[in-house]
């Protein structure tokens, strides 16, 4: 099966693989082991953008979408419209910069996006997404 044009990849600069971390190379396309569209309720996570930029030696912190909205929906839905404008809870095609945004905003820090990684949640069928990022 071919993975590209199911899940679009975003890289920073460049589109070398061998310098994802191990850490990723579970959640690259070619890894993969169930796809959203064969298995749209239990699909294997999958990485939507990763931030080349960032070295593999930063200690990395994560957020996961659904629970910001269940911490402060006001909060949630208000940053929303100001980075994306709308308060949609889907963040696969969101901008990574807005991300950044969105999150430093949140947690009164500044911080760089590392990676996006989709999941589902098997309970609900609902997908969400794992926001990695460290401190700048």
């Amino acid at each position: 099966m071919d993975f590209r044009n199911q899940f679009g990849i975003i890289f920073g600069e460049s589109e070398n693989r061998q310098d994802i971390p191990e850490q990723y190379q579970e959640f690259l396309p070619e890894n993969v082991e169930k796809d959203k569209y064969s298995c749209p309720y239990s699909y294997s996570p999958f990485l939507i953008f990763f931030n080349d930029k960032v070295t593999e030696n930063k200690n990395v912190d994560t957020i996961y979408t659904d629970r910001l909205f269940q911490r402060d929906s006001t909060k949630h839905d208000r940053l929303c419209q100001k980075y994306f404008g709308d308060r949609g809870q889907v963040w696969y095609a969101r901008d990574p910069k807005k991300i950044e945004a969105f999150l430093c905003e949140w947690i009164g820090k500044k911080i760089v996006l590392i990676a996006n990684i989709q999941y589902v949640n098997v309970s609900s069928g609902y997908p969400l997404w794992r926001l990695d990022f460290c401190y700048e």
